[in-house]
């Protein structure tokens, strides 16, 4: 019900629902393995850890090749770049040529997975070896892509330190989050503040 003196625009019915604002999220690469076993390698936003144990997932659907692949080959690769590679990210999401090869992919620096056949962005400042778990849905032709973690690497420059020697606040100055704002901007932060949790707060 609308509010005259209210602030808010009704916006239920817009078929671009997710466009008609700005929202943050992670920007990540995924990476999975093509038919002729080369690799391929497709940022991604709509992604995050699911609960905290070694889980992760992101949206995905049939019509991708990065869904195809990681159904037959049961496994994939998550590199979260750092800032300076942002035009490398972008170029990942480049259109197929008419062969539905991704030439573009090997001009992008890569390293090799450890645990499963996989590679990373080379220099993402996060990477996660998984095997899937699960394929959930649908939400319209979109499916959950859950991944079990069985490796994870993070750059020592962006490792969290615990105790008296912990500073987070300088630990995000300089190792700035690279981050999406869909539908179409990006953002780095490199600013932030601790969070007002409740005293005797409990997740």
């Amino acid at each position: 019900m609308s509010n005259e003196s209210s602030s808010m625009i009704d916006i239920t019915d817009d078929p671009n629902l997710w466009n008609r604002f700005f929202m943050v999220h992670a920007l990540l690469v995924i990476g999975s393995q093509e038919k002729d076993k080369s690799y391929n390698l497709a940022p991604k936003h709509m992604a995050m850890p699911l609960g905290f144990g070694p889980y992760f997932g992101f949206m995905g659907t049939p019509r991708k090749t990065t869904y195809r692949n990681i159904k037959r080959e049961e496994v994939f690769t998550v590199s979260f770049p750092q800032p300076d590679q942002l035009v490398q990210t972008s170029m990942a999401a480049s259109p197929r040529e008419e062969d539905d090869s991704k030439p573009v992919v090997d001009a992008i620096p890569t390293v090799k997975a450890q645990e499963i056949e996989g590679k990373f962005m080379e220099n993402s400042y996060l990477q996660l070896e998984c095997v899937l778990h699960d394929i959930m849905g649908k939400f319209g032709e979109w499916e959950m892509i859950v991944g079990e973690i069985v490796a994870a690497y993070v750059h020592e420059d962006a490792l969290r330190k615990e105790g008296e020697d912990a500073d987070d606040n300088k630990l995000v100055d300089e190792s700035p989050l690279l981050a999406y704002l869909h539908p179409d901007r990006f953002s780095t932060i490199k600013k932030s503040n601790n969070f007002p949790l409740p005293k005797d707060f409990k997740r």
